[in-house]
């Protein structure tokens, strides 16, 4: 089996000596890791070599961990990489920071190894899932390419994060029907969390706002029940 390459952007020595024991034990097989101590030689890594999966530290000394995030979804060559954002910060608002970036996951500290396990192999499974589906999806004023992440509103371009693209799609390839909150997280996040519902729920509505006045009307709420989408 092929391993993935995964690049670690961690600040703390402590740390990084963490996640190298991490990967030489746990995930050997499946993932193979470069750890750097900040943006600046994470973008000469990212030069060097494809990566397909980034754990990314929220504060990082120069660039951030979330202006970086930034930066790679505005690069092509960086656009369909799995982000895990890994942070400090424990509240709702800033966990929506995170996710809003640019990364699909977020994970606070202290952690343990095996749930940081699950969120690197469920990241891992949803990525590919998304290259080997469609490349596109297209309604009469609404271009969604699936791979970059791009939409396209009556010609206008709209920026949307990783999870919103992710949940746009998942309503244009099954219009008409109802899909259950649970499975919404389930498809997009795919792990337990305490404030998974709230999570759900502000990534739908910035997404209905992107959306704009014609295109928000057909995403339903089902108050109890879910989401649906007429196209």
């Amino acid at each position: 089996m092929k391993r993935q390459r995964v690049l670690v952007v961690e600040d703390e020595a402590s740390m990084r000596d963490v996640y190298r024991r991490f990967f030489d034990t746990m995930l050997r097989e499946e993932f193979e890791a470069d750890i750097v101590p900040d943006a600046e030689q994470a973008l000469v890594a990212l030069r060097e070599a494809p990566i397909d999966l980034m754990v990314l530290d929220w504060n990082l000394p120069g660039i951030s961990g979330v202006n970086l995030a930034k930066a790679l979804r505005t690069d092509p060559k960086t656009q369909a990489m799995g982000i895990l954002m890994v942070t400090g910060k424990t509240t709702l608002g800033e966990e929506i920071v995170a996710l809003d970036s640019g990364a699909d996951d977020h994970l606070a500290k202290p952690f343990d190894e095996k749930i940081l396990q699950a969120r690197l192999r469920s990241l891992s499974r949803r990525r590919d899932n998304s290259l080997s589906r469609d490349q596109s999806t297209r309604f009469p004023g609404l271009d969604l390419d699936w791979e970059t992440g791009r939409l396209n509103i009556d010609g206008r371009p709209v920026h949307l994060t990783p999870k919103e693209a992710e949940l746009l799609r998942i309503f244009l390839h099954r219009p008409h029907v109802l899909h259950s909150h649970m499975y919404l997280w389930q498809a997009l996040w795919g792990y337990d969390s305490d404030q998974w519902d709230h999570i759900l729920v502000t990534t739908v509505s910035q997404l209905r706002k992107k959306l704009g006045p014609k295109w928000s009307e057909r995403l339903n709420t089902h108050v109890g029940k879910g989401y649906s989408f007429d196209t």
